[in-house]
Order: C-alpha cells, then structure tokens, then sequence
C-alpha cells in the first residue's frame, strides 16, 4: 500500500512538471500609441519633418525585439499636427515601410533567433490624426463610437482575463490613452483599467526641457496638457497605473550608445536594421529615445520597472539614477540590436 501511494505521488509530481515544461512563458502585452509618420512629408519641427522621426528608429528597434512581445495593436500618427489633415494614409506608409521589411525578414529572424516572431505584425491609422482633437477635461467620453483606435484597446482590454496586463507605451501625445481612461471611469468599467499598465516617454522631467517647479513643461506634455495632467492626476490617486520614463530614452540610452557612422553602417545590412540606423542619425549615433518604454518593460538593461513608481512620479533622483544605469548599459543595449539586425539578414 504505501509503495503505491508513493508511487502515485511520484506520477503526480510528474505530470506537474510535464504541464509546468509544456507551459511557455507569458511575453508581456504590447499596445503602442506613437505620433510617428512619414518623415518625407514636410513640417516646422526642428529637422523639418511634420513628427519628430526618433519614433522610426524606435519602432525599428522593437520589430527586431518583437519575438519579446505579443504585439495587439500599433497606432501610427497620434498626433495633434495640421499637416495632418490632408496627409496620405499613415497607417498604409507604415505597412509599406515596417510592415514590408518585417515580413521579409521575419523568416530569418526566426531561424536565426530561435523563434518566437509573429508571422505579421499590422500597423492602424490614430482617430486624431486628421483632427488633431485634444483631451477636453469637462467632457464625458462615455461613447468611443468617434474614436475607433481607442475603442480597439478598450475592447483588447475587455477581452483579456481578469489579471491580465497590457501595456500601453506612449511615445508622444496621451490623448488617446486619457480618451480611454475617462470612458473607463464615467462608465464604471474599472475592470478594464485594472488591466492597463501605462508607460510614457518623456511626459515629465525636471532635469530636460522641465523645471523643478515646471517638470511638466516637456514636448510630450505641452501637446496635449490637459491629456497629461488628467492622467497624472488618476494615477497619483491610484486609479491606474502610469511608469513614467522621464528623459532616460534620450538622456540614458541615447546618450550612452557607441558614435560614429561606422558603427551603424553595420545595420544596413538589412531592412530593420536600415530603418533603425536611418531614421533619426544626429549627432554620429541614432536617436530611438522612445525605446526606453520596451526596454523598461524588458527590464534586461539596467532599469526594470521596479525602477519607476506606478504613481505617475518621476523625481529628479530617480530620473538620474536611472539615466545612469541606461548609460552603462548602452553599449550591450546597442550590440543586441546589431546582433539581431544581422540576424534579420542572415547572417
């Protein structure tokens, strides 16, 4: 008797561990709010484009760490600018420019890496682009009939169990992402939020751009202030979750990355890797800022989100210590991209 009774817990411990080795480990949920567009269509900015292009380098970056995530939504060209109104269809160019190149070399990605890439991954128009609305703080947005790509992740969200994650990277305007909070709250879907975990590039800093007493006087903040403060404001109350990066993409990784166009001519020797090098090189490197947001999220080069409170803070020691950690952890960060660019070749 009792032989058999080991025996059975011995065949029980076995099939545990059979289900436990059978079971893959969960990639985190990826939505992404970008203002990213053509960099060929003209603009004021201060490279002359209509969007700053670092979003291009970024998203770059992301499709050849794409077999980290699971990837449910990409909204192109959330953005608040004129030009807008009249541009082509970003969504289209972004299929014609990542989504092609992805396809190509996903093949090799996945031979070369180990697997784990999506066959596809899809690109879809923001709701704002050609209206460049911006967050209105009297405003109830208990219908999201008008905003379709906020209703996506609204649905996305809905979808998924209760305790299940998605993150939102915010890499310019949180328009959207405050359009989606209001509706959660005005209509008491706070199940919805419970599944929602923001993480913004750059919507505070009082060491770049802000100021101690201004820390929310940043590019990303000005273009929709009332989006921002209506978020931070929820997120201080702990009704949702807000990481906020600060300048660490740009001031940490950037900062931090090898120099010289040598270097990154070694990228082109495939698509992605072109697009990454490519998309915004000043200043002898290339400028992927918002990266910061997946890499945070990777928590593999020097700053996890343990790193960044869920409250929407970002104090200046924080934001310096983690600037630190992305600077020493640049070159390794850089090295893995290249490594994955050749991979996308071939080679």
């Amino acid at each position: 008797m009792r032989s058999r009774f080991w025996m059975y817990i011995a065949s029980i411990a076995a099939l545990g561990s059979l289900v436990l080795a059978q079971t893959p480990t969960a990639k985190p949920i990826v939505w992404i709010y970008t203002d990213m567009s053509d960099k060929t269509i003209p603009g004021k900015n201060h490279m002359g484009t209509v969007n700053d292009p670092d979003d291009i380098s970024a998203m770059a970056g992301y499709l050849l760490l794409a077999d980290k995530f699971d990837t449910r939504g990409i909204v192109v060209t959330s953005t608040h600018r004129p030009e807008h109104a009249v541009s082509s269809d970003q969504a289209a160019w972004a299929e014609r420019t990542f989504g092609e190149a992805y396809r190509a070399e996903v093949a090799n990605l996945n031979s070369r890496l180990g697997g784990g890439f999506p066959a596809t991954i899809s690109f879809t128009q923001s709701c704002i682009k050609k209206t460049a609305e911006r967050y209105a703080p009297a405003k109830t947005y208990a219908s999201l009939d008008t905003y379709p790509t906020v209703r996506a992740l609204f649905e996305v969200a809905a979808r998924e169990p209760n305790g299940a994650l998605i993150n939102v990277l915010c890499w310019g305007s949180v328009t959207e992402p405050a359009i989606l909070v209001n509706h959660c709250l005005s209509t008491g879907r706070t199940d919805v939020l419970k599944k929602l975990r923001f993480i913004a590039h750059w919507t505070n800093s009082s060491l770049h751009q802000g100021t101690p007493e201004h820390p929310e006087n940043v590019a990303n903040c000005r273009e929709d202030a009332a989006a921002c403060t209506y978020l931070k404001q929820n997120a201080l109350a702990k009704k949702i979750d807000y990481r906020e990066c600060g300048a660490i993409g740009q001031h940490g990784i950037v900062s931090g990355a090898p120099r010289g166009v040598a270097y990154y001519e070694a990228f082109k020797v495939s698509r992605l890797g072109r697009l990454f090098a490519e998309g915004k090189f000043v200043q002898n490197s290339v400028d992927h800022s918002d990266s910061a947001t997946y890499w945070v999220l990777l928590g593999t080069m020097g700053v996890t989100l343990a790193d960044i409170p869920a409250d929407g803070s970002n104090t200046a020691s924080q934001e310096t210590a983690n600037e630190k950690k992305f600077v020493a952890s640049s070159r390794a960060l850089h090295e893995e991209l290249l490594r994955r660019a050749r991979a996308a070749a071939g080679k």
